[in-house]
């Protein structure tokens, strides 16, 4: 287990991790799987930053024909020993921020159906104390960022949206993650990129406000360059 020290708990007191019980785990015991997540040459355990994007992740993986995993605060995840078993590039966190979207508000898909994430890779110091308990340490610099990226894809509200969403009860999180994953309009990131490999904008960022009810989508690099669907 561990006791997370962060710069500055003002910014993002929680992440979120999802975890199923280890291959041959009792009912009851401890060890668990952690999504684990390799982007091109990066990898690293999966987190999230809102519990709102994690329960809506989990619930598009559950169906896929993929149960069994479960939302969790990062530190209730053994971080210890799940990143002691990787090579040292790869003991990081991969901080999801959203959802990748096409420039007609679509949610991107990969090839194996999975939507797709912002990820901001994320070193980690695990400092152990004499109780035995380990302290996982994130910069305050990180954590701005995230901050000043929901501000920039939300909207100036959307940070205490995140914040008050991480204080909700499960059935409440799977309430609004269902009402997400409903109204949202997916495409394969492959039969997009066949369709306007030649023109379009840069990538663009979807969240779901949980006030109004609906997708938000900020262009992330330069204006749209073709009308919507």
């Amino acid at each position: 287990m561990f006791d997370p020290t962060f710069a500055d708990q003002t910014i993002t007191p929680r992440l979120w991790g999802l975890v199923k019980p280890a291959d041959g785990c009792l009912p009851g015991e401890q060890s668990h799987n952690t999504f684990y997540i390799r982007n091109g040459g990066e990898a690293g355990v999966l987190a999230f930053a809102s519990a709102l994007d994690a329960e809506i992740y989990r619930q598009q993986l559950l169906g896929l024909g993929l149960p069994g995993w479960q939302r969790a605060p990062l530190e209730q995840i053994d971080l210890d020993r799940i990143l002691s078993g990787q090579p040292e590039p790869q003991r990081r966190l991969m901080l999801a921020l959203g959802f990748f979207a096409s420039d007609t508000n679509d949610l991107l898909l990969d090839d194996q159906q999975m939507l797709i994430t912002p990820l901001l890779p994320v070193p980690v110091r695990l400092a152990h104390s004499l109780h035995g308990m380990s302290q996982l340490h994130i910069e305050r610099e990180v954590l701005e960022f995230v901050e000043q990226w929901w501000d920039r894809v939300g909207g100036d509200h959307y940070s205490d949206q995140v914040r008050i969403a991480a204080c909700w009860s499960d059935l409440q999180l799977a309430q609004r993650a269902r009402e997400a994953l409903e109204r949202a309009a997916m495409a394969s990131i492959r039969s997009y990129h066949a369709v306007w490999r030649e023109t379009g904008g840069g990538d663009e960022c979807a969240v779901f406000s949980p006030d109004t009810g609906a997708w938000h989508f900020s262009t992330l690099q330069g204006p749209r360059e073709r009308a919507l669907h």
